[in-house]
């Protein structure tokens, strides 16, 4: 049978792989998805095989419902995240993983604020740390979404990190540069108080995000 959205799902092979070797993800967490926006189709990673070992044919194609279009695994737990956030935000890419900066943010209960221009470039602010809910739940797929309102990443309580983008390229971008701004800002409150970017600046790299998320196809 031929396999739809090759490409795609060798995409997100490849992006699993990445994150696993850059140690921003391990084993079996973490999980992906490409939006087919025109045929209202989601490619995304499969739950329960460990993701830098995955293959294109173990990703999975489910419809805007979530219901299974082709694969021989189920979809991610996760799964409830990526069509509410499909659903209400203009994205075509999600990734969810489980970095160790961003991750100690998530314990803590605390925004990344901004405090390295590239950030707010690519996020639109702050990263807001979600309310907490259990994993692969409708309530944490909401909480999500709420929290994700005008930016390009959220963290979940007590979880990890989800970010989003226009293609999977960009969402992975989107990842690196969170999870780098949360391991300076850990390490700058190891040392000393935290200087924020000016709100001047801030306003105007906010106005540079939302120049660059306006197109969405």
């Amino acid at each position: 049978m031929h396999l739809l959205y090759e490409d795609l799902k060798q995409k997100i092979v490849d992006v699993m792989k990445y994150l696993d070797e850059k140690g921003l993800n391990y084993g079996k967490a973490g999980n992906a998805s490409i939006y087919v926006r025109s045929k209202g189709h989601i490619v995304i990673t499969p739950s329960g095989l460990e993701k830098s070992k995955l293959t294109p044919s173990d990703i999975v194609v489910v419809d805007s419902k979530g219901m299974l279009i082709e694969g021989v695994h189920k979809p991610t737990s996760e799964l409830p995240l990526h069509l509410e956030i499909y659903k209400n935000y203009p994205f075509n890419a999600v990734i969810h993983i489980h970095p160790v900066y961003t991750s100690v943010l998530a314990v803590l209960r605390e925004h990344l604020p901004p405090i390295l221009e590239e950030m707010v470039m690519y996020t639109g602010g702050d990263v807001r740390v979600s309310e907490y809910a259990p994993y692969g739940t409708w309530d944490l797929a909401r909480k999500a979404v709420e929290a994700l309102k005008d930016r390009s990443a959220v963290i979940l309580a007590n979880h990890g990190l989800v970010t989003c983008g226009r293609s999977i390229e960009e969402a992975l971008e989107v990842a690196l540069v969170v999870e780098r701004a949360a391991q300076i800002y850990v390490l700058a409150r190891l040392l000393g108080s935290i200087t924020l970017l000016p709100p001047s600046v801030i306003e105007h790299q906010k106005k540079i995000y939302k120049e660059r998320i306006s197109v969405t196809e």
